[in-house]
């Protein structure tokens, strides 16, 4: 697994909204449209918590069948060489020549 830190990337950056800076003036705006705007942020990060923990279970699932299905081929390939060699070992008559004639 890669252990490098995660690099930083646009994403990372505060955005104005996420500052929490407005154009207008505290006693001008909204408190309400604040709480919504908030509301909504917190719904669309928790959406996509969800999202990304549904895809980190399937990718560990798909990891766990790769890993079972390579464990499965290194015994086949195991048995094969332990069949290989065992079949070397068994001594065999040596092939019968004829002599043939033009």
């Amino acid at each position: 697994m890669n252990k490098r830190p995660h690099p930083t990337s646009l994403r990372d950056i505060k955005s104005i909204s996420s500052a929490g800076i407005r154009s207008i003036p505290k006693v001008q705006r909204s408190l309400y449209l604040d709480l919504y705007m908030l509301k909504r942020e917190e719904n669309k990060v928790e959406q996509a918590v969800r999202y990304l923990d549904k895809r980190r279970n399937s990718l560990r699932r798909q990891l766990q069948s790769i890993k079972q299905r390579v464990n499965r081929l290194q015994k086949e390939m195991l048995q094969e060489q332990n069949v290989v060699k065992s079949s070397k070992s068994i001594a065999t008559r040596p092939l019968k020549r004829i002599a043939i004639t033009y």
